[in-house]
């Protein structure tokens, strides 16, 4: 009689173990259709299986909006973006789901003839290129050119041709810089990606962060260059290893987030830096290993379970 109680107190303990730390969680997924393009509206939908009373939010760009369906036309200044719906139903339960958003751009800055290397006292063009588009005698929409984010200041040597073209009658030192056309498609103001002007040395790039990451623990790393971010270079990250394993991951242009999952692993990080346009593009990458997981409650809880179900064995032989 008492073995017998003793088997059922048993199947108790072992029972609420293993029950012990489970959610009433739901899920939910961001979707769209077609592709993100710099110009074009795109809608988002959060959806869910979340059931009583739930609102919906989202942040992007450090802004905020309410609902379950999002509406956004990118301007071309961003290649990504890192998108997430939160779902709180009445109850309190709060669920989450993050995504990185690729935009294609359609219009960009050509370095005219192709393939010509700028160099000090020669001629070149800048062309405001719109993809599926022919180089135009005259442009119907307006073209506004920037150089390091300003508006270009005229000078003798450099004219505007066909409203899309910038003509240097030859190149100064001063020339040098970032340059990017604004235009119109669709009623929509959109910003190229853009060309470098240099007469420099190649950029220094590298990625700086740990060497070592670990289950559950937020990680940041960044990509670090000699060029000025989002004025003479862009940032991307192309993850040749595989995409990272883990509970969370978020790039935002030279900042990568990541909480890791699977310990005894290595991820192999890349950042590439580039000026599209012009054909410049250097690459830095970081080996990183993920150890071993580190003592937690839910890994105590994890360990208490183990240890009533061979107790539970045990008992259950006799």
């Amino acid at each position: 009689m008492r073995a017998t109680s003793a088997k059922t107190l048993v199947c108790i303990l072992l029972l609420l173990a293993l029950n012990v730390g489970q959610t009433s969680g739901f899920k939910v997924k961001i979707g769209w259709l077609g592709t993100v393009t710099a110009g074009s509206s795109t809608t988002f939908r959060c959806s869910s299986n979340c059931l009583a009373n739930c609102t919906y939010s989202w942040s992007f760009l450090d802004r905020t909006f309410n609902g379950s369906t999002l509406t956004w036309t990118p301007d071309g200044l961003h290649r990504s973006v890192s998108l997430q719906c939160t779902v709180r139903e009445n109850t309190g339960d709060v669920s989450t789901a993050r995504i990185i958003v690729e935009i294609e751009n359609p219009v960009s800055v050509k370095i005219s003839p192709p393939g010509a290397v700028p160099s000090l006292s020669q001629s070149v063009d800048l062309v405001c290129h719109v993809d599926g588009t022919p180089p135009p005698t005259q442009s119907p929409e307006p073209v506004v050119w920037y150089k390091d984010g300003q508006k270009v200041v005229w000078h003798d040597h450099m004219h505007l041709r066909h409203n899309t073209t910038l003509h240097f009658d030859s190149l100064i030192p001063s020339d040098s810089g970032f340059y990017q056309c604004e235009t119109l498609l669709s009623n929509k103001w959109v910003f190229s990606l853009g060309a470098l002007l240099s007469f420099d040395t190649p950029w220094n790039v590298s990625i700086t962060g740990p060497d070592a990451v670990f289950p559950g623990r937020l990680s940041t790393f960044t990509c670090l260059m000699s060029c000025t971010l989002n004025v003479d270079c862009t940032v991307k990250w192309p993850f040749e290893g595989g995409f990272p394993l883990g509970s969370y991951v978020s790039v935002h242009e030279n900042e990568l987030l990541w909480i890791p999952s699977v310990p005894g692993t290595f991820q192999n990080l890349t950042c590439v830096v580039e000026n599209a346009a012009a054909g410049l593009s250097v690459k830095a990458t970081k080996m990183v290993a993920v150890r071993g997981i580190p003592l937690s409650g839910s890994l105590q809880l994890t360990g208490l379970s183990t240890l009533v179900l061979a107790l539970a064995l045990l008992l259950l032989t006799y």
